[in-house]
């Protein structure tokens, strides 16, 4: 039996990474869009965009690798199926349960895998991503900007930015707002062309107006070019993990512990979701084996039909049941864990099936 099991397994790969692949590339598409955006508009480099892919993986394939795991195993026991190679094991004296047992293992495996993902690997991806972020923001500040954007709080200043050339990054018809110590109204700074470079904003043709502390108009100037650093700005920024989906499971417990019932809520929902998620995997793994042994009819397109029919009603009914869960309306419990119980008890209705036909 060890050296069907061990066949099993390596027949398994090849279909388990086509489902793990196909999965985490329709996760991927809106990001790869907005890279390539970024790319051609912005004048992001090409590593620099790898490397945010690269950070933005971890999270996507801690939910595409039960999915896709689910895909693998339905093709491959449907080839065994449709080869009658499931029929000769039966002959053999295989029962159900001997060749669901590679399918048991590989999913156990994986769903440990998957806990490491979201424990070690998905925080230090977070905290990656917000660095490099920070480096583009450094080295390209243009990189941010929007049409009719107001940034509030660089540094002393408050800018207001009107046009942006996509080509060069340059910002038209900016008006700056430098607050002054000693009155209560800034100096206003308008400038029809800004570049940006090394942190610091380069105005060129521009004007700026003083007030007294009465308000009126005192000084009034003219300047070709002139280049204001934003250094301390990007020095104070703290790189910290702040997002839920990022911490891992420790330290979402420890963040929790002084915060009141409902400012609970979104972390017992998060540490639910991190325990159900994994552990889906296994009966994923069982019902694919259920849904694919015997039904000689079953190839690739139908394997792929139901295994997208499951997965789409299990995470239909987890981002139901999480959303009705921060809102208060269930329990933390209750909001994540109801659709594992739908996995559950399909997977249960599905073995007791086959063995009352076996």
């Amino acid at each position: 039996m060890k050296i069907i099991h061990k066949y099993i397994l390596g027949e398994m790969k090849m279909p388990v990474l086509f489902g793990v692949s196909l999965f985490t590339f329709i996760f991927l598409i809106d990001i790869m869009v907005q890279m390539m955006e970024n790319v051609l508009v912005k004048g992001v480099s090409i590593i620099d965009v790898v490397r945010i892919l690269s950070f933005y993986l971890p999270p996507i394939l801690s939910q595409t690798i039960p999915m896709g795991f689910f895909l693998g195993v339905m093709i491959t026991y449907s080839k065994l199926t449709s080869t009658s190679e499931s029929t000769a094991m039966s002959a053999m004296g295989m029962s159900l349960n001997s060749m669901m047992k590679p399918a048991v293992l590989l999913a156990t495996a994986i769903t440990f895998f998957v806990f490491f993902l979201q424990e070690s690997i998905i925080p230090r991806s977070f905290k990656k991503l917000e660095e490099i972020t920070y480096k583009i923001a450094y080295e390209k500040p243009a990189f941010q900007l929007r049409e009719k954007m107001y940034i509030d709080e660089i540094d002393e200043y408050s800018i207001y930015v009107d046009d942006v050339n996509n080509e060069d990054g340059v910002a038209e018809n900016l008006i700056i707002f430098k607050n002054e110590e000693n009155s209560p109204y800034p100096t206003v700074v308008t400038a029809k062309r800004t570049s940006w470079a090394e942190a610091s904003m380069i105005l060129e043709d521009a004007e700026f107006y003083q007030s007294d502390e009465v308000g009126k108009e005192k000084l009034r100037g003219k300047f070709l070019s002139q280049k204001i650093p934003l250094n301390s700005f990007f020095e104070d920024i703290e790189i910290k993990v702040d997002e839920i989906e990022a911490l891992a499971i420790g330290t979402l417990l420890k963040e929790m512990k002084d915060k009141s019932e409902e400012e609970k809520i979104p972390y017992e929902v998060e540490i639910n979701k991190k325990l159900a998620i994994p552990l889906s995997t296994i009966m994923l793994g069982i019902l694919g084996v259920l849904f694919s042994v015997g039904h000689h009819r079953t190839g690739k397109s139908v394997s792929f039909g139901i295994s997208l029919g499951v997965i789409f009603i299990y995470i239909s009914s987890l981002n139901v049941g999480m959303v009705m869960a921060n809102k208060g309306a269930v329990s933390p419990v209750v909001g994540v864990w109801t659709s594992n119980l739908f996995l559950a008890a399909l997977t249960l209705y599905m073995y007791i099936k086959k063995t009352r036909r076996g």
